[in-house]
């Protein structure tokens, strides 16, 4: 089987680096504020109006259950999407680096990373340091987010 080549766009969280595949990246932008939603997760922050779709914003800080993201106009928020086309913002310290990264350099998840194994795809080492890559399927679920995020249930915040 040949050595397959994935590009990653990398972050950073907490002072650690993480990474998703370039292919689910729809844009990077500065913060904007949101509109909040009631009676919903802690990690979801509201939703954003894209032109003309509502993308949910989440804190993968607080995903990640620590604490939550100090939100400034210097705050960074990814535009992911999943297979399906959904999107979703999540908001991170600092966008780093793209990597390209064959198969054979992502490593199985050892037990001391910060977030739970089953969110991670693998780990990549990357100039002396590790990148964790992560599963964002696994992370959020991506239609009740998009269920919570409709515009009738939206409100002014």
């Amino acid at each position: 089987m040949a050595d397959e080549i994935k590009e990653f766009l990398s972050f950073l969280i907490d002072g650690e680096e993480y990474g998703v595949n370039i292919l689910d990246v729809k844009e990077v932008r500065g913060w904007s504020d949101v509109r909040k939603l009631p009676n919903s997760e802690s990690y979801l922050l509201g939703v954003l109006e894209l032109r003309g779709e509502y993308i949910p914003i989440v804190d993968l800080r607080q995903r990640f259950s620590m604490d939550a993201a100090t939100l400034s106009k210097t705050t960074v928020v990814v535009i992911v999407r999943n297979v399906s086309g959904q999107s979703l913002g999540i908001i991170v310290d600092a966008v780093a680096e793209v990597y390209q990264l064959s198969t054979t350099q992502i490593k199985s998840a050892p037990g001391y990373v910060k977030i739970d194994e089953r969110f991670i795809e693998g780990i990549a080492s990357v100039d002396s340091k590790h990148v964790v890559l992560i599963k964002l399927e696994r992370l959020f679920d991506f239609d009740e987010l998009h269920e919570v995020a409709q515009p009738d249930l939206v409100s002014e915040g």
